[in-house]
């Protein structure tokens, strides 16, 4: 898509709508490939600007029905937005020019926009097994690959808002996964939770919550995180309120069968145990000898 007289300078005063409707298991991806539009004011702060200039906003179709919106973000100026993916079937992209004619001037510059659009049910997440399409939930198994790399949805953008996605890890017997993060900003503050209205990622060594490892937000990557055993299960939730880049992690599933520090039982020969007894006999006859010496 592009606006309207691409590569010329859009006309003032105008607003065009896109309307994106996908089937009910698709998403609906934007890559934007080039932006320019007018600058805001200088005097206005970063979060007003484009409120008060030429702007492209885009919108989530609840019910998917225009009558039923629900933002998504604004862009303006001349960088090139992220990647945008909706939260429904629906996206709806609304071009509005609040220049005046009267105080236009021609500019290339100010040719507008290009995008690609994409109608995808996997969310944008390469790798792992994906059951139900549509669905946000994957399956990495240590019978098909050993290791790999994680993604939120839409990699390279912003994910979407009001999604749940689950990621299950399912290792040979003897197996755990361990999970090296790469890249992280996922909008929250601590305790990352509801009470605080942040995104999150959380941690579980059972298919059902585990309490003995913190959920994760914000722009610090956690550690590296293992599984105790051969099932790991990770799950990202959004909220309707910001959106983040996401995270990027490697995963790799380890042989703990072999652990170099276990305790091994011995199992001796009569003959070998029999050696043992006496020296150590011998060694506590000894002892007793020196103690009676020392208290004579």
């Amino acid at each position: 898509i592009a606006s309207p007289g691409y590569p010329d300078t859009y006309p003032p005063s105008t607003t065009c709508t896109y309307t994106f409707r996908g089937s009910q298991y698709q998403r609906v991806q934007l890559i934007f490939t080039s932006f320019s539009l007018r600058n805001a004011p200088p005097h206005l702060k970063p979060h007003e600007s484009c409120q008060h200039t030429d702007a492209v906003a885009v919108y989530n179709l609840l019910c998917n029905t225009t009558m039923d919106l629900q933002e998504v973000d604004t862009f303006c100026g001349l960088s090139v937005p992220l990647p945008v993916m909706s939260s429904t079937s629906g996206l709806q992209l609304v071009l509005t020019s609040r220049t005046p004619l009267d105080v236009v001037t021609p500019s290339p510059t100010h040719s507008g926009f290009t995008a690609k659009f994409k109608f995808i049910t996997n969310l944008g997440i390469e790798g792992g097994q994906q059951p139900i399409p549509g669905i946000c939930k994957f399956v990495y198994n240590s019978s098909y690959t050993s290791n790999g790399t994680l993604y939120s949805p839409n990699p390279g953008g912003y994910y979407p808002q009001d999604t749940t996605c689950t990621y299950l890890f399912y290792g040979r017997p003897g197996e755990a996964v361990r999970l090296i993060f790469k890249y992280f900003d996922v909008e929250g503050v601590m305790p990352c939770n509801e009470a605080t209205e942040s995104d999150s990622l959380e941690f579980s060594n059972f298919p059902s919550a585990d309490r003995k490892i913190p959920s994760f937000c914000g722009s610090v990557a956690p550690t590296v995180i293992q599984s105790d055993g051969a099932f790991f299960r990770l799950v990202f939730k959004s909220n309707s309120k910001f959106s983040g880049t996401g995270f990027t992690a490697d995963y790799q599933f380890l042989d703990m069968s072999y652990q170099p520090y276990t305790i091994k039982k011995v199992i001796m020969s009569a003959e070998t145990s029999s050696r043992l007894m006496s020296a150590w006999t011998l060694v506590i006859n000894m002892l007793l000898l020196v103690c009676l010496q020392y208290l004579g």
